[in-house]
């Protein structure tokens, strides 16, 4: 018996748009993240007489701040490990609390930065098949941001790669050049609009443009105008976002709960990996250390000394504990 299959006419929905700036240490990734997002809180405004919030979400240090004189907008410090379910939050928190955009500043975090997935699929011990606890844990990542019923930008560290140029006197110079994001493979992809900005002269080059605005433009100098002609574009549709539903279908059945036990598992497992170097450094036998482990964790009827495969926040508690009495 075949699938059945319900055939409907195609209606332009509202589109919650997702954008990725990706460039090289310098190229004005954050600041370009304003003034977009400014521009497309000015057309919101327009539209229905309210005046939105932007939130930023900085893993760049005091970086997050440099720009709090030119724009308005609510900042959030966000503190390793950097792992998956940590950004899942924070797009849950920016929805629950009616941002209107979310600066990601930045999404390379998740994947290379402490805590982040690489490091997770080290931890399991750096074989391929690892990725197979860590790559779902990555898409769900993908799926919180792509269905989101808010506008968000995301900007990601450029792979750095140099280009050596020689004017006709024979003079080199060094450039600086982002190729490609510091992502897993294909995450550029995942966004209504992907933009390479330029680390000299900061203008923007598109990579997938689903709007067609930039088509004709050429390459740009992002501000707050297009920010505010692709708000427009977006509110060109008509009808319920889908997308919206499944986010919500989604929330409903991974259980906010679900999504922060994971997140203070993994902030616990961290808590161990650095207590047990720690005491590694203060010369403590490793079997004690060893022991102390077994001593709650259990696997498969066996005590277990990798702490990285504990499953409960409650024996990762335990673990920690029984740890810290050897500090003492």
């Amino acid at each position: 018996m075949g699938m059945k299959f319900k055939a409907v006419e195609a209606v332009r929905e509202k589109i919650a748009v997702k954008i990725a700036l990706m460039g090289a240490s310098g190229s004005g990734k954050s600041y370009t993240s304003l003034r977009l997002a400014t521009g497309m809180l000015d057309e919101m405004e327009k539209i229905d007489g309210k005046r939105g919030k932007i939130l930023l979400a900085n893993t760049e240090g005091s970086r997050g701040r440099y720009y709090a004189n030119e724009f308005k907008y609510d900042i959030v410090d966000l503190e390793s490990p950097y792992n998956p379910e940590l950004f899942i939050d924070l797009i849950n928190y920016a929805v629950d609390e009616k941002y209107s955009v979310l600066i990601i500043d930045s999404s390379s975090a998740e994947w290379e930065g402490k805590g982040g997935c690489l490091e997770l699929q080290q931890q399991l011990g750096g074989k391929y098949q690892d990725w197979s606890k860590v790559s779902p844990r990555h898409d769900r990542f993908i799926d919180a941001l792509a269905l989101s019923p808010i506008h968000i930008i995301a900007t990601m560290k450029g792979k750095d790669q140099y280009e050596v140029d020689k004017d006709d006197r024979g003079k080199v110079s060094v450039k600086k050049l982002g190729v490609g994001a510091k992502q897993r493979e294909g995450f550029e992809y995942n966004f209504t609009c992907t933009f390479n900005i330029d680390r000299d002269s900061h203008v923007a080059k598109s990579e997938k443009d689903n709007t067609h605005i930039f088509e004709k433009e050429g390459d740009v100098l992002l501000s707050e105008a297009f920010g505010e002609k692709i708000i427009k574009w977006a509110n060109s549709g008509e009808g319920v976002s889908i997308s919206d539903i499944k986010f919500a279908e989604n929330r409903e059945a991974t259980g906010d709960g679900t999504v922060t036990e994971a997140n203070e598992l993994a902030n616990k497992l961290s808590e161990i990996k650095s207590l047990t170097g720690a005491l590694t450094s203060a010369n403590v036998d490793r079997e004690i250390i060893a022991t102390a482990i077994k001593k709650f964790h259990i696997v498969n009827g066996k005590p277990s000394a990798n702490f990285n495969s504990i499953k409960s926040v409650d024996v990762a508690n335990n673990v920690i504990n029984e740890l810290l009495t050897l500090k003492g």
